[in-house]
């Protein structure tokens, strides 16, 4: 496993489909709302700290948390070839 830092720049390989309540890409995974919001915001343009911002402001969550869920999340998608890091 990779580690990742704040200044890398995440890119979807995949493709999606939105639904009310989440999005499902790829080989039949699913993305709550949140997960759905991280995953638009992986562009190749935006970086991994500005990921983690959006997150706080949108949710008003902790730091320390949002940079939990958004790490977790790239993660894992990066290991089911979802995305890449630019």
């Amino acid at each position: 496993m990779n580690s990742l830092t704040l200044n890398q720049k995440p890119l979807r390989l995949w493709e999606w489909r939105e639904y009310k309540s989440g999005s499902l890409i790829e080989n039949g995974i699913a993305l709550n709302d949140t997960g759905t919001f991280i995953w638009k915001l992986c562009d190749g343009k935006t970086t991994i700290n500005e990921i983690i911002a959006a997150v706080i402001k949108k949710y008003d969550v902790e730091k320390q948390n949002a940079e939990k869920d958004v790490l977790g999340l790239i993660q894992l998608l990066i290991e089911e070839n979802a995305l890449k890091i630019k």
